[in-house]
């Protein structure tokens, strides 16, 4: 693969979401925004499988509502082994953080949920893979948004000059990108004391094309101090044969304003990627 990604995109994604949570990189937690607070979330991941390998940078904003309610949207771009960047899919979600159980000065149990769709930028795909006619997207209802819609030929462009492998790597389960899909997650949070908190999540994925699919995220972060935290998560569908990957985080504060997370992870199964690496930074305004 020829890793031409403009280096003001990497800049970017290191100082400026996909599925990423607010203090977890694969997990959503209850730590969203007070009412009318607002966070920036950015996102860099790579995977390598074999001999592929993709590149993605997320960008979402989340808007807290009154009620317990969280409202963003995420935008995706990525390279999936052609050496050029494309337009992959805008994300609208929303969160509900309904119910919390309190005891001790500092433990508690949060329970919520949230939901979105993920919609495709470039046409519609299925498990990454192409052929036949190519499904190209209509921009015309983005003339008057001039970055999406230059975003939108791009992607119809690069669309019409790319291709996969037939044996390329595809994803499916819970771990769809770039191909339209509903998607729900229950979530629990489990706050141990001032410095320990554990995030699961049970997940369902809703493709359009295709079955419905299953699965978990689990995460366990430790504060060491006020800068540093570190912690593991895990993610996966409950097909003990799809992906599953297992992640070494760790957490930078700079101060209450942001935060940098980092991860990498190994695949535990032959359909996992051999190596993951992440990155994410929220900035809470």
């Amino acid at each position: 693969m020829k890793t031409t990604a403009p280096l003001f995109f990497i800049a970017s994604a290191t100082v400026v979401f996909g599925h990423h949570g607010q203090d977890f990189l694969v997990t959503l937690d209850t730590a969203t925004p007070h009412p009318w607070q607002l966070f920036s979330t950015s996102g860099f991941d790579y995977s390598k499988q074999g001999s592929e390998e993709e590149l993605s940078l997320l960008q979402g904003f989340t808007l807290g509502l009154p009620g317990g309610f969280t409202a963003g949207a995420s935008y995706r771009i990525g390279d999936e082994g052609s050496g050029q960047w494309a337009s992959e899919s805008i994300t609208p979600t929303l969160q509900w953080n309904g119910a919390k159980l309190e005891w001790g000065e500092h433990s508690s149990l949060s329970l919520g949920f949230a939901l979105g769709w993920e919609i495709p930028t470039r046409g519609t795909s299925s498990n990454h893979s192409h052929g036949g006619d190519l499904a190209l997207q209509d921009c015309s209802s983005l003339i008057g948004i001039p970055a999406l819609y230059q975003a939108c030929l791009l992607a119809n462009e690069e669309r019409l000059n790319h291709s996969h492998d037939e044996d390329g790597h595809s994803h499916d389960g819970i771990h769809r990108h770039g191909e339209s899909h509903g998607f729900l997650r229950l979530i629990a949070e489990l706050e141990l004391g001032e410095r320990d908190k554990i995030a699961s999540n049970l997940i369902a994925v809703f493709p359009e094309d295709g079955d419905s699919a299953f699965g978990y995220a689990l995460a366990y972060r430790h504060r060491f101090n006020e800068l540093f935290s570190a912690g593991l998560e895990a993610t996966g569908d409950f097909d003990s044969n799809g992906e599953h990957l297992l992640y070494l985080t760790t957490t930078f504060y700079p101060n209450d304003s942001f935060s940098i997370t980092l991860g990498t992870a190994t695949g535990l199964t032959p359909d996992s990627a051999d190596l993951s690496v992440q990155s994410l930074l929220t900035w809470r305004f």
